[in-house]
């Protein structure tokens, strides 16, 4: 009778205690995030040497494009009573908000120049186009012309999701998601879409940030007007989820209580 006791109790002792760990080990499981899932460029080995990157994505200019704005200012040169020469913008301050705004047919009205043809053309195009046309009216003008609101829209699981005004035109998908807060701990790093808009064309294509393929791909450079989603990972989901949290309160609460009568139940 004692051995047969005893075993009941060591049963019944086991079972709780695998009860317990279950429980020990699922709550680990559903807040723990892998470090695979969180760190980027996974496929450089820690080495303190120089590790190269192949075939990396040329940069290609933007092109202008309808409804873009433009910083346009030109500078030239004037003489006065003492033949000293002076620079002066002739246009006078930019107002970003204002801007040159071209039109859907790809022409900005410049001031004393008239309409000039800078869609499709780059910005160093559009700079000697103007600077062309400038010529008729003014000394040896100086022209520099850039894309006021290269912008692009980041969604998602980030630090500030919105629009983004990116400082340079040879900006990066890396630059927006550093300018955007950074990627949250919960978002899937290996499955961010990217959609650009060509034309009357939408292409989609889904980067990876923790392989250093990224870098070779003909969408590293960003356009204005790219959008970027980062989709967050199903736990972030399911913590979202009212109902789901609830239940498994509950379902925590159940199991909780039920291991511990067991225990008492057991050492009686």
């Amino acid at each position: 009778m004692k051995f047969s006791r005893m075993y009941n109790i060591t049963r019944r002792g086991l079972y709780s205690f695998g009860l317990l760990s279950l429980f020990i080990v699922y709550s680990l499981m559903t807040s723990c995030i892998s470090t695979k899932k969180v760190v980027y460029f996974q496929d450089i080995e820690d080495s303190t040497g120089i590790v190269m990157i192949d075939h990396p994505a040329k940069f290609m200019d933007p092109t202008i494009e309808s409804n873009d704005n433009l910083a346009i200012t030109l500078q030239t040169v004037i003489q006065n009573n003492t033949n000293t020469p002076i620079t002066t913008n002739s246009m006078g301050t930019f107002n970003e908000l204002n801007g040159y705004l071209v039109d859907k047919n790809g022409y900005v009205e410049i001031p004393l120049i008239g309409f000039v043809k800078v869609g499709g053309l780059t910005t160093a195009e559009a700079r000697e186009v103007i600077k062309q046309k400038a010529k008729d009216i003014y000394n040896n003008p100086v022209v520099n012309v850039r894309i006021a609101n290269f912008e692009v829209t980041i969604l998602g699981d980030v630090g500030r999701p919105g629009k983004i005004i990116l400082p340079s035109e040879k900006a990066t998908i890396i630059d927006a998601i550093a300018l955007s807060g950074d990627l949250n701990l919960t978002a899937k790093r290996d499955n961010i879409l990217l959609i650009r808009s060509e034309g009357d064309e939408k292409k989609c294509v889904r980067l990876d940030m923790r392989s250093t393929q990224i870098f070779q791909s003909p969408y590293f450079y960003l356009k204005q007007r790219d959008l970027i989603y980062v989709e967050p990972n199903k736990g972030k989901i399911q913590s979202s989820d009212n109902t789901l949290i609830r239940n498994l309160g509950i379902l925590s609460s159940i199991i909780s209580i039920f291991s511990l009568a067991i225990v008492f139940k057991s050492l009686k």
